[in-house]
Order: C-alpha cells, then structure tokens, then sequence
C-alpha cells in the first residue's frame, strides 16, 4: 500500500491500519477456473480445524447443519456474501501471501427459528502485517511500536511521524523511538510500517489518554462517512467493528450506526453557466437532470444554482422534479464564473436542514469572478460540514492546476471528491457521485473529554483495513 508512505493529512480523513489483507470482492470464477482453485470447505461438523496454508484465490464451500439455510460469510469482520443459499459457494481472494484469517459463517432458517454461527481460523499463527504504536514513557517522549508481518515478508523499516515530517526510524526489532519535546506538542503521533514487498500498515498514539481535567465535555456528534476500496468503487458493505473515531486527541465511542440512504437528503446542484459554458450546457443539463432522476427519492429535497458573474438561486428547495428539470433546462450561459461565491449561496441554502446535505457542483474552469476569495469559501465548508463533490468538465484549462488544486482540497475537507467529466463521461461522474451518497454511513458517536467553546476538533475515521479508506468532514467547532 505506497499511499501510507506520506503523512495522512487531517483534512484528507485517511488514517490506514493494515489488519487484513483480504480481498472484499466477490469473485464468481468460470469453470476452468474453479479447477485451479483452491477449494475450502466450512463445516461445523469438522472440530479438527482447517490445516493446510491458504493464500490467492480460494472458494469456500459451507455445509450448514440444516437443509434450506441462508448463509452469510464473513472474514475478518469484513462480509463477503449475505443470505446465500444452496449450494453455499463463494469465491475470495486472500492475497498472494500467507497470512491468518478468521472466517465467520451464519447460517438461518427460512422462518428465522433456527440460527447457527461458528468461526474458523485459516493459516494460523502466519501473521499479517500490523503495527500498534505505544507509549513506553510519554513525559520523556519514549515510545515503541509492536508489529507483525508474514514470515515470507519481513518488516524492513518503521518510521514515526509528526505534523507531516518524519521524525523518527527504526530498521530492526524492537522498533523503539526517542522524540523531543517539540515533537510531542500536538499530543499526535504516527508509526509507519513498511515491508521489503513495499506493504504499509500504520497506528497512531495520541495524548488523551495523560490528560487530567476538571471538567469533561460529554457530547454526541453525528457523522457521514463514505467508504471506497482500492479500486475507488463506494462500498456499503463494510461492519461496524471495522471503524474507529478520533475526535481531537480522544477517541469517540460508536453509539449508532447504520446506513445513511434511508435518511432524507438534501442536496444543492450547481452548475456553471457561464459563457464558456456556451456549447456544453445542453449535455451538463441533459445530466443533471438524470443525476436528480435517479438520485432524489421521497422526501428528498433540491436547489438548483446557476454559476455566473454572481450566483443565481433558479430554484429554492424542493421535492418537485418536474420543478427542479425546468430550472436546470432554463440556464442560459453568460458572463464569467463566481464558483466561491456560489458555493457559499448553497451553504446559507442548506445550512438550516436537518437532512443529510451534500453539495454537487459542475463547472468547467477556476473561479474568475467571485466576492469570496479561497479562504473565505475555505472557512465556510469547513464551518458547515457538507460534503462537496465536483464535476471538472473537460474544458478546464490544463493550465489551470490551483484552481483544480482548490476543488481537491475542498471536496477533501469535506468528504466529498473531484470526478474529472468529458462530454461522453459526464452522466457517468453524476452517477458516481449518486453511488457514494447511497453507500454513506450514518454514524453517532460520543466523546468525553475537555474542550473549549468554539474550538476546532479534527475528525480522524479509522478503518481497520489496508485496502479500503474512509471520506468524512475534517472536523468541526466545539458548541
């Protein structure tokens, strides 16, 4: 995993703790190819335990212990498959080294009166690649990291970061650190663990667990979270027991989770309509109108904007679709782009409801005509915690990489993303974004601890997987 190599900024809310290597996606092998598989089968009659070393792909087969079960398969806390039925087969992919797994099978009865569920461990005793950084003696700034690797893939380095710098190596066991002072100021500490096949896990160590006060601050704070795999796809499939908080320098206890597409949504849809607009606003339109088609269900609600030399509200809030088509298919395209000052419209716009909120902007160049600078804009998102996705159309000026840079660094504030859009892409970027606000999870969680009014609390999402990352606010102000 090379992006562990850099620090993990908190806007960007990516905090990586390699403790699977296993592959999430379901595989469904043609014949030829299930004869070169390996073949696993669960079964609670078997008490001997699974023997033998299992790595790359390998199909499970599950004897449930009574006729016309459903089945579901978990590894490692991930789910892999949910209400399998007869002949119980799946396919995974373990990685291409041997390394532990903890294989959960349920199996239920039609009815749901008969419920069976019973684990099984493969590959034991050949650890995968984790790293738990502790503190020896915090007050003299001494610390050390406890890892494991695979046998075939030793660790060669580890290094502990602080405030995007290294500041600290160790290449051999027992992978310990001294740090200044200085180091320790911000009560945050990253250890990063590397392998010679280029593999990366991390941990961090940070100071609330030494701080003493008076007065504890209980409060709840919901929180929004997309998670993507490797290959960028929105995943919903992801449990609990995977995610970890850190709200400042405290970790914050899950009180409720669950998925966030049965809540309402409120969503503000820009779209530049400025004169170099001019022959590409039929397909933006054309676009967004599907995006809407497909995304808003009951209850949801719309605002539509349109980007020129000043942000024009063409339609306030609503659940009306035929509404919501007109104001899109009426833009004309005229003048230049006020993008900043436009996003602060749909910030006022929605910062009253109570739904799930996201912005979703299209344009296609940098902002040449804004009240608002970058800043300004900057300390809004952060202030209001909506997500913000981008849609770069295509004829945004290559030479135009601060103004791309910004619409990065935003939708990374946030929670959202930048999809880069052409003429023949673009219902395809809407619809990925529509795909990663149906994914979202809806979490609370509360936290205890001592903070001041007003002050700005940085929101780290740990998941606890090397191949799946997590999209959230970066964080937000103390009531």
């Amino acid at each position: 995993m090379k992006a562990a190599r850099r620090w993990l900024r908190p806007f960007e809310a990516q905090i990586l703790i390699a403790a699977v290597t296993l592959s999430l996606t379901l595989l469904h092998p043609s014949p030829a190819e299930a004869n070169t598989t390996t073949q696993l089968l669960l079964s609670r009659k078997v008490s001997d335990g699974i023997a033998g070393e299992y790595k790359g792909v390998v199909a499970l087969t599950v004897d449930p212990p009574f006729d016309g079960a459903k089945v579901a398969i978990s590894v490692d806390g991930a789910k892999i498959t949910d209400a399998l039925l007869s002949p119980y087969r799946a396919t995974v992919d373990f990685g291409q080294r041997t390394v532990e797994h903890r294989i959960t099978v349920t199996a239920w009865s039609a009815d749901k009166k008969k419920r069976v569920q019973w684990s099984e461990t493969v590959n034991h005793g050949h650890k995968p690649l984790t790293v738990k950084l502790r503190a020896l003696n915090a007050s003299k700034g001494e610390f050390q990291a406890l890892t494991t690797a695979p046998g075939d893939d030793p660790i060669t380095t580890v290094e502990l970061w602080e405030n995007g710098q290294v500041v600290a190596t160790a290449a051999t066991a027992p992978y310990r650190f001294e740090v200044t002072p200085d180091h320790l100021a911000g009560g945050f500490l990253q250890a990063t663990a590397r392998t010679k096949s280029g593999e990366e896990a991390a941990d961090f160590w940070s100071s609330a667990g030494d701080v003493h006060v008076e007065n504890v601050d209980v409060r709840t704070v919901p929180l929004y979270v997309s998670v993507v795999d490797r290959n960028g796809n929105a995943r919903d499939d992801v449990d609990k027991s995977l995610f970890r908080i850190m709200d400042g320098n405290s970790e914050g206890k899950i009180i409720e989770f669950g998925k966030a597409f049965d809540q309402p949504i409120s969503i503000a849809l820009l779209l530049d309509a400025s004169a170099s607009m001019t022959y590409s606003m039929n397909d933006a339109t054309r676009a967004a109108v599907g995006f809407v088609e497909r995304t808003l269900k009951p209850g949801d609600r719309c605002a539509v904007f349109g980007i020129h030399d000043v942000p024009r509200r063409l339609q306030e809030l609503t659940s009306d679709k035929a509404l919501i088509e007109k104001a899109l298919t009426g833009m004309k395209p005229a003048g230049e782009t006020a993008l900043f000052d436009a996003i602060d419209s749909a910030v006022r716009e929605l910062k009253n409801e109570k739904n799930r909120r996201a912005i979703v902007v299209l344009t296609d160049g940098g902002d040449n005509s804004s009240l608002d600078s970058f800043d300004d804009v900057e300390k809004t998102v952060r202030e209001a915690g909506i997500p913000l996705y981008f849609v770069a159309y295509d004829s945004l000026e290559p030479t135009a990489e601060e103004d791309y840079d910004h619409m990065k660094f935003l939708a990374a504030e946030t929670g959202g993303f930048v999809a880069g859009g052409t003429q023949q892409t673009l219902s395809a970027k809407y619809t990925q974004i529509e795909k990663d606000l149906r994914a979202q999870f809806a979490i609370t969680y509360q936290i205890a601890d001592f903070s001041k009014h007003n002050e700005w609390r940085t929101v780290h999402v740990v998941l606890k997987s090397p191949r799946l990352t997590a999209r959230t606010i970066g964080g937000y102000f103390a009531p």
